[in-house]
C-alpha cells in the first residue's frame, strides 16, 4: 500500500491531461446555461404574447344589446377587437390580412338564452400560424379573457335573481384551508405542492445527478484503461513491483476523483440551468419555500447518503476498470458500457417515476441488484423515511459486491490472461460486423 499514493497521483494527472476526458467535463457547465437561455426565451416570448393586445375578429349573429356588451367586454379586458358583418369562410380568409389571431361567433339566440338563464354557444376559431411558445400563450390569453368575461356576466345573472348574495359564494360555496401533516407536524400547505418540491428536487433531480455522476465515473474508468491498452502501458504498469491489487485500487481511486469533480461540475451546470431558466420568467431558484418547513432528516440519515453514495461510485469505477482491461481499444470500450449502462439506467428510472415496493418481485430483486440504486432511493426517501432499512442493508451488500468485484478483476488482470480475453473480444466483435455486411 506504500506505493498507492503515487499511482493514484499518476491516474488523476492522466486523466485531466487526456482531452476526451476534460471536454467532457467542461462540456456540462457550457451548455446546460445554454440550453436553459434558450428555453427561457421561448418561454418570455411566450408571457409577453399572453400581455401584448391580442387582436380577434368577431362575427355577431345576433346583434343585440346583450351581444354588444358582451364584446365591449372583450374589449375592456385586453383583446383588440374586430367586427365583421361577413360570413366565417370570408372571414377566415380575411384573418391573415387583420392579424387576427381567432375568430369568434356569437349565434343568434345570444340574448334571449341569458334572459332565460340558459347557456349561450360560442365558438372559436384559433388561427394558428406556428407551433412555438408564442402561438401556444396567445392560444391561451384568449381563453383567459373569455373565461373572465364569463364570470363578468355570470355576476351579472346572479345579481339580477339574488341582488343581497355575493355571486362569488354561489359560484364556490366550500372554502377550503388545506394542511399537510408531515412526520407529525402541521404545515399550512396543500399535499400538492409539497409532493411537487419534493418530487422535483428529491425525486428527480438528486437522483438524475446520481445516476450521471455514476456513468461519468464508469465511462472515465473504462476509457483510461483502454487508453492505456492501446498505448500499452498497463502491461508495463503491469511488470513493477506493485501488486495488482494496488493497481486496481489506484485506478478506482483516480477515475473516482475526476468522477466526482466532473459530478460537482454538472451540478453546477444544472443549478445554473434553472436558475437561468427561473429568473427570465420572474421566478427565484433555490432551496426554501415549503422544503424548509419541512422537519430536517437526522445527520445519521445524511452521512448513509454518503456510505451509499460513495460504494456505488466504488462499483461502478470496478465494472468500468474491468470493462477498459478487457478492451483493446476505446472503441471496444465503448461498445462493452452498454452492457453496463442498462441496468443501471433501469432502476434508476423505477426509481424516479416509481415506488421500488409495488413493482413486481422481479423487478425488485433487480433494482435492489444494483448497488446504484441504494443512494437513489436514499435521496427519493430521505425527508419522508430518513432510515430507509433496504439501504442500510443495502450498504454491506454493495460493500462485499464491490470487493468480489475487485477480487475478480485482480485474477485476470495479469498480461497474458487480458491478451487473450482482449483477442477473444476483438475476434467476435469482427465476425460481428462481417456478419452485418454480409446482411
Amino acid at each position: 500500500m506504500r506505493g498507492l499514493r503515487p499511482l493514484v497521483e499518476k491516474e488523476v494527472k492522466d486523466l485531466l491531461r487526456d482531452p476526451r476526458i476534460y471536454i467532457g467535463l467542461i462540456i456540462p457547465i457550457i451548455m446546460f446555461p445554454i440550453i436553459g437561455f434558450a428555453i427561457s426565451m421561448t418561454t418570455s416570448q411566450a408571457m409577453e404574447a399572453a400581455r401584448e393586445k391580442i387582436t380577434v375578429t368577431i362575427i355577431d349573429e345576433d346583434r343585440t344589446e346583450a351581444s354588444e356588451r358582451f364584446i365591449s367586454l372583450l374589449s375592456d379586458s385586453g383583446l383588440n377587437v374586430t367586427v365583421s358583418a361577413k360570413s366565417l369562410d370570408e372571414a377566415i380568409k380575411s384573418a391573415d390580412k387583420l392579424g387576427s389571431k381567432a375568430l369568434l361567433v356569437i349565434h343568434r339566440g345570444f340574448e334571449e338564452s341569458l334572459k332565460r338563464f340558459g347557456r349561450v354557444n360560442i365558438e372559436i376559431y384559433s388561427v394558428i400560424r406556428s407551433m412555438g411558445f408564442k402561438s401556444m400563450g396567445v392560444q391561451a390569453a384568449v381563453s383567459n379573457v373569455l373565461k373572465r368575461t364569463s364570470e363578468v356576466l355570470s355576476s351579472t345573472l346572479i345579481s339580477r335573481v339574488a341582488p343581497d348574495v355575493d355571486p362569488e359564494v354561489l359560484r364556490n360555496p366550500l372554502n377550503v384551508t388545506e394542511y399537510s401533516v408531515v412526520k407529525g407536524k402541521i404545515i399550512h400547505a396543500p399535499s400538492g405542492s409539497i409532493f411537487g418540491q419534493l418530487m422535483i428536487g428529491h425525486g428527480v433531480l438528486v437522483p438524475m445527478i446520481l445516476f450521471v455522476l455514476s456513468m461519468t465515473v464508469t465511462q472515465i474508468a473504462a476509457t483510461a484503461t483502454a487508453v492505456e491498452n492501446e498505448e500499452k502501458t498497463l502491461e508495463t504498469l503491469l511488470t513493477f513491483p506493485v501488486s495488482r491489487y494496488d493497481i486496481l485500487l489506484a485506478k478506482l481511486l483516480g477515475s473516482s476523483v475526476v468522477a466526482a469533480l466532473g459530478g460537482v461540475i454538472f451540478a453546477a451546470g444544472f443549478v445554473l440551468y434553472f436558475q437561468t431558466c427561473f429568473s427570465s420568467i420572474g421566478l427565484e431558484f433555490g432551496v426554501g419555500g415549503l422544503l424548509t418547513e419541512l422537519p430536517p432528516p437526522p445527520s445519521l440519515s445524511y452521512a448513509i447518503l454518503i456510505v451509499s453514495l460513495i460504494l456505488a461510485i466504488l462499483f461502478v469505477t470496478s465494472l468500468g476498470v474491468v470493462m477498459g482491461a478487457l478492451s483493446s481499444d476505446v472503441r471496444i470500450a465503448s461498445s462493452l458500457l452498454s452492457v453496463i449502462i442498462i441496468p443501471v439506467l433501469l432502476p434508476s428510472l423505477l426509481i424516479v417515476y416509481g415506488s421500488v415496493d409495488s413493482l413486481p418481485l422481479a423487478l425488485q430483486i433487480l433494482v435492489y441488484a444494483m448497488p446504484t440504486s441504494y443512494p437513489m432511493i436514499m435521496a427519493k426517501e430521505i425527508i419522508l423515511t430518513p432510515m430507509p432499512m433496504q439501504v442500510i442493508y443495502g450498504i454491506p451488500y454493495s460493500a462485499a459486491l464491490t470487493l468480489i468485484v475487485l477480487y475478480a478483476a485482480s485474477k485476470i488482470l495479469t498480461p497474458e490472461k487480458l491478451l487473450t480475453l482482449q483477442y477473444k473480444i476483438k475476434l467476435r466483435r469482427i465476425k460481428k460486423e462481417r456478419r452485418w455486411e454480409l446482411e
